[in-house]
């Protein structure tokens, strides 16, 4: 019994520590751009069916608009509403373009906008 006492708290401590060293998963990395009033980028991303594509732009920016394109050229989805957080949702896995829009930036040098996903791309 006195050697278990022993033992169990060094396994206990050993198994926090193994744990501890288990590599996170990997965080999806959002992508940055940087545009001016009435400017818009192209994107393209691979996304799962159902999978909630999302923007958000700076204090300068008081609406952003998300519009997303099957690898046709036709629109699949849009959040062009009055806001500063538009999300879209891919209808089907598969290969998308993603333009972002940004009709609303107050700062002259233009306005910070992250895109990202349920997944990331």
């Amino acid at each position: 019994m006195a050697l278990l006492s022993k033992i169990c708290p060094l396994l206990i401590a050993g198994a926090v520590v193994t744990i501890a060293l288990i590599p996170a998963r990997a965080i999806a990395q959002d992508r940055s751009l940087w545009l001016r009033n009435n400017e818009h980028a192209m994107l393209q991303g691979y996304f799962l069916q159902g999978e909630d594509i999302y923007a958000i732009c700076d204090s300068d920016c008081s609406d952003l608009d998300l519009f997303l394109y099957a690898e046709n050229g036709s629109l699949v989805d849009a959040d062009d509403a009055l806001d500063a957080f538009p999300i879209v949702t891919a209808p089907y896995e598969g290969t998308f373009s993603l333009k972002v829009a940004m009709p609303s930036c107050r700062h002259s040098a233009g306005c910070a906008a992250s895109i990202s996903s349920d997944y990331g791309f």
